[in-house]
């Protein structure tokens, strides 16, 4: 059995908390309400290009139109317009991202969206119809949504 100094274990314990973030701030945009409903909003207009400079580039080339709008038409007919964005939770999502749950309520019925962020930028979003349900990222939603209502050619 290894014997550690009270120096190594310190040493330690300050290695983990610069990895997590301990006592660390939740940086004011991952809380931010104005940018989740814009979010939001631009993902039900069907295109999050209008939000480029929130966004991770990775993920906005993650985000192609024809996904997005696919999760639009899916979000409009399942839930309607939205009506309020509230925070739920903040957390660490893994060790490079951050998280933030909301929690939306729409004119038929209400919706968690959760979004990750990467050094200050949007790296992720996804949503799910209630607690009890497992997220669904948006990309893969409009993507499946587009498939299963695209009528075959020559209909």
């Amino acid at each position: 059995m290894r014997n550690y100094t009270p120096v190594g274990l310190l040493l330690v314990a300050f290695l983990i908390g610069l990895l997590y973030g301990c006592g660390s701030r939740t940086p004011p945009v991952v809380t931010d309400p104005s940018l989740a409903r814009n979010l939001l909003e631009a993902v039900y207009a069907g295109s999050v290009s209008p939000l480029a400079e929130s966004l991770d580039p990775t993920f906005q080339r993650g985000m192609p139109d024809v996904a997005t709008a696919g999760t639009a038409a899916l979000l409009r007919e399942q839930f309607g317009p939205v009506k309020a964005v509230e925070l739920k939770s903040t957390g660490r999502a893994n060790p490079l991202a951050l998280e933030a749950v909301w929690a939306v309520a729409a004119e038929k019925s209400s919706f968690e969206m959760k979004l990750w962020f990467h050094e200050g930028k949007v790296s992720g979003v996804w949503f799910r119809p209630s607690s009890a349900q497992e997220w669904g990222p948006v990309p893969m939603i409009g993507v499946e949504y587009v498939r299963r209502n695209q009528k075959p050619v020559g209909w």
